[in-house]
């Protein structure tokens, strides 16, 4: 087993915490060795290393963007198996597999939890575990960023987000994009692409409520433009897990999905900030290609021991 510690995660409140933690951690029976990321990306170079050496089981000390990060290294590595402390700003990685929000619940799933095989998503040369946001989405993302990185006091989880739409909201210009998914086809504007393995996004925005992580098929919710008043509304819709039901939006459940764009596109992969260039983005389902630990069916307080 090794641990993996964004130190930069929830706003840098876990770098300034991580020694209690890991107290508390090592108490609870969670104790192993420890390895720290230093830039975007490393904790996918840090997990395929991991399992290079012979580590089976990488447990990540992060939010969003670094849990997705170790599982693309897992997945470039072809083996491993990923377990979640979920220590950042939106954790919806961890609420899509149901991982515990309570610390010594999720460190007992992590030593002796359930494996589950679930789906990933790949976009170019990256594997998505949980969201992937284009268009406003994306410019959200940006701004939360900007947000955490500030470390304003008592400022996190969803309202980082909300924050940061209500920036976003007046400000985003949309473009002209053609979506293909299947059988299925929209030509016209976007102000929001979510392609999800999960159902929400950004501390709780239930963009895609109906997806599940291991059905083998993306879920994709397209918004046409609309004017200010109309985004606050798809906005409050998306918080309430009824986006789908608005006019001008699109939903898709496939294996596969293109986006043909003319101008570069801001998006996120689970958070981690990300430029789309022009002509097309393909976001494919890879089933079964990550193996997760969940909590036990049969029990909400997995035995510990490692």
């Amino acid at each position: 087993m090794r641990i993996i510690v964004n130190p930069a995660a929830n706003g840098g409140r876990l770098g300034r915490k991580w020694p209690r933690i890991a107290e508390r951690l090592a108490e609870w029976g969670l104790a192993a060795p420890v390895v720290v990321t230093e830039a975007p990306w490393h904790a996918t170079e840090l997990a395929a290393q991991a399992v290079a050496e012979g580590v089976q089981r990488v447990v990540v000390a992060g939010g969003d963007g670094t849990v997705c990060e170790a599982a693309e290294g897992l997945y470039r590595a072809g083996s491993g198996e990923l377990a979640i402390l979920p220590l950042g700003t939106g954790n919806d990685g961890a609420r899509t597999l149901g991982v515990p929000t309570d610390l010594e619940e999720a460190a007992r799933v992590a030593i002796a939890g359930a494996i589950r095989a679930v789906d990933l998503i790949t976009i170019g040369e990256h594997a998505v575990l949980n969201a992937i946001g284009v268009g406003l989405t994306g410019d959200i993302n940006d701004r939360a960023i900007g947000i955490k990185e500030a470390k304003i006091p008592l400022l996190s989880g969803i309202l980082v987000y909300l924050l940061a739409a209500l920036a976003s909201l007046f400000r985003y210009r949309m473009q002209k994009v053609k979506m293909v998914a299947g059988d299925g086809n929209y030509d016209g504007t976007m102000l929001i692409l979510a392609v999800h393995g999960g159902p929400t996004t950004g501390g709780g925005f239930a963009l895609t409520p109906a997806a599940e992580p291991d059905d083998g098929l993306l879920d994709g919710c397209l918004v046409e433009e609309v004017g200010p008043l109309g985004r606050l509304a798809r906005l409050a819709a998306a918080m309430r897990g009824a986006l789908g039901k608005k006019k001008g939006t699109h939903e898709v459940q496939a294996p596969w999905l293109e986006l043909h764009f003319e101008e570069p596109l801001p998006a996120h992969l689970d958070g981690n900030s990300v430029t789309l260039e022009p002509p097309v983005a393909r976001f494919e389902v890879v089933p079964g290609a990550l193996k997760v630990v969940v909590p036990s069916p049969s029990s909400h307080r997995p035995d510990s021991g490692c």
